[in-house]
C-alpha cells in the first residue's frame, strides 16, 4: 500500500491552494520587486504543502 495516494483530480485542490499561498504572502508590502516574487513563490509553495497535508489527512478523518 503506497504512501501517498495522487490522482489528476487532485490539482483541483493543489492550484487553487497555491493560488492562495501566493496571494496572501505575496500581498506583504515590500520595497522590490523581486522580493516580492520571491515571496510569491514562497506562499505558493507553502500552499501547495498545505493542500498535500488536507489531502492526506482526509482519509483519516472520513
Amino acid at each position: 500500500m503506497p504512501a501517498f495516494h495522487f490522482n489528476f483530480y487532485d490539482l483541483t485542490l493543489f492550484l487553487p491552494m497555491a493560488v492562495a499561498g501566493a496571494l496572501l504572502v505575496g500581498g506583504i508590502p515590500v520595497s522590490t520587486r523581486a522580493t516580492r516574487y520571491s515571496l510569491r513563490a514562497v506562499g505558493a509553495v507553502i500552499g501547495a504543502l498545505v493542500a498535500l497535508l488536507v489531502m492526506e489527512a482526509l482519509p483519516v478523518f472520513v
